[in-house]
């Protein structure tokens, strides 16, 4: 799904991922989120995240997201909550190295380990942005279980499973430290806010062969597979002891 379709069908949702207000700040918490730290998110999508952070921790923070529609849905969520002083919306790539403020002491990827590449790549691109003392918050699927049907695996080709995740956690210099893991309800609730996404854009144009093939896939590989072998978790990740 290419990041423009993306946005268009997922612009609605409160939080652009499987999850809640409270499990983000649960996360927030358990990487001792203060007043003190400035946070970059990386593909920070409508910007609910880092304001819901800035707001509940007084923390500065930059959002980097490239979708154009996305980043100026973030900037307009910043401005009404008033919260212009401490975060700031960047749209640009966010696999780029270059331009980054001083003083990163958490990254956030949440849902957005596919623009680096995979789970792997993403975890190298949080440690590249921070600190040897820097914490971070990995938020993306896993397999529930070894056991996955080929048909179904061969389609969540950055998908890994827990044990697989520690493993690359711990070669790029982190140790993990929390699990804030999503309920198949949540899940549930995220995947039936796309499928309305997609049938309000459907209402608006019948014959939009490429939203009425998506849902008719999506539907079919979650209630087939996904609700089974795919969780949701935010990963804490700190420095080693």
């Amino acid at each position: 799904m290419h990041e423009a379709f993306a946005w268009r069908l997922q612009s609605d949702l409160a939080i652009m991922n499987p999850t809640t207000p409270e499990r983000v700040l649960a996360a927030a918490r358990a990487a001792g989120l203060s007043a003190d730290d400035f946070v970059l998110d990386l593909g920070c999508g409508n910007g609910t995240v880092l304001a819901l952070l800035a707001a509940a921790s007084g923390c500065r923070g930059l959002g980097i997201e490239s979708r154009p529609a996305a980043a100026a849905a973030a900037r307009e969520l910043v401005r009404a909550r008033g919260l212009e002083d401490r975060v700031a919306i960047r749209c640009g790539d966010a696999t780029a190295l270059d331009g980054l403020p001083d003083g990163i002491s958490v990254a956030l990827c949440l849902g957005s380990a596919s623009a680096f590449g995979g789970i792997e790549d993403a975890v190298g691109a949080l440690r590249d942005r921070l600190g040897p003392d820097g914490r971070a918050i990995l938020g993306e699927r896993y397999w529930r279980t070894e056991r996955v049907p080929p048909e179904f695996a061969r389609d969540f080709a950055d998908c890994v499973t827990e044990y697989e995740l520690l493993t690359i956690v711990r070669e790029h210099g982190f140790a993990l430290t929390g699990i804030i893991r999503s309920t198949e309800a949540e899940f549930d609730a995220y995947e039936a806010g796309i499928w309305a996404g997609c049938r309000s854009a459907l209402a608006r144009d019948p014959d939009d062969l490429e939203i009425r093939t998506y849902l008719e896939r999506i539907q079919a590989e979650y209630l087939g597979y996904g609700r089974e072998y795919v969780g949701w978790a935010m990963y804490v990740l700190s420095a080693p002891v």
